[in-house]
């Protein structure tokens, strides 16, 4: 179990997520099938028919679509970040389930009281709080913006919402800041195809 205490100034600002660029890399992507069904009426469940000239309903329709979606299992913790929570001591534990509740869907940073924190761990230090966030900045779970206020997660460990989204957000925003003339993009562009794009352009 880890023993030492490093402070928060021990650890670098940052203006932007320093972990976007390595998760829009990493993060692997799979096709669901979706299907579209009508909405319900008073009667009961709707239906699309297929209707031959004659009027008459020759068969029964559904369109389906594919959604590109995580290939990883998550409940706001992804399996594959497991690792870094073996070193944390009971206050990081602690301190980071209080950061866990200050998620936002689609977001990749969170606001930090240390007030509220103290309150939710039943620590009466607030030295114990800052040393447990100091914990998870070590080990890789979040990291200092240059608001004292606000901190960025790791989206390759944890994330509430889609990361997918969330990594095309952030790839589609490098290029347009990057280019802003390289921004013919397909309708519903995957993660491959615009990992390609930002290739193109040098980010």
């Amino acid at each position: 179990m880890t023993t030492w205490y490093r402070k928060l100034t021990d650890y670098p600002e940052n203006e932007n997520n320093p972990f976007s660029e390595k998760a829009v890399l990493e993060i692997s992507t799979t096709k669901k099938r979706q299907a579209i069904k009508p909405p319900k009426t008073s009667n009961g469940e709707n239906k699309y028919w297929v209707i031959d000239n004659n009027g008459e309903k020759v068969a029964e329709s559904l369109f389906v679509r594919e959604v590109e979606v995580d290939e990883e299992q998550f409940a706001k913790v992804f399996l594959s970040g497991l690792l870094n929570f073996w070193e944390l001591s009971p206050r990081g534990i602690r301190v980071f389930t209080y950061v866990l509740r200050q998620l936002r869907a689609g977001r990749d940073e969170f606001y930090f009281s240390a007030s509220e924190c103290m309150k939710f761990t039943l620590y009466k230090s607030r030295g114990l709080v800052t040393s447990g966030l100091a914990e998870l900045i070590g080990a890789g779970l979040i990291a200092r913006s240059t608001d004292p206020l606000i901190y960025f997660v790791n989206p390759l460990v944890i994330f509430n919402g889609s990361r997918v989204t969330f990594a095309k957000s952030y790839v589609r925003k490098q290029i347009q800041d990057k280019n802003p003339g390289q921004l013919a993009l397909p309708f519903n562009p995957s993660l491959e195809q615009l990992r390609e794009m930002a290739k193109t352009t040098q980010l």
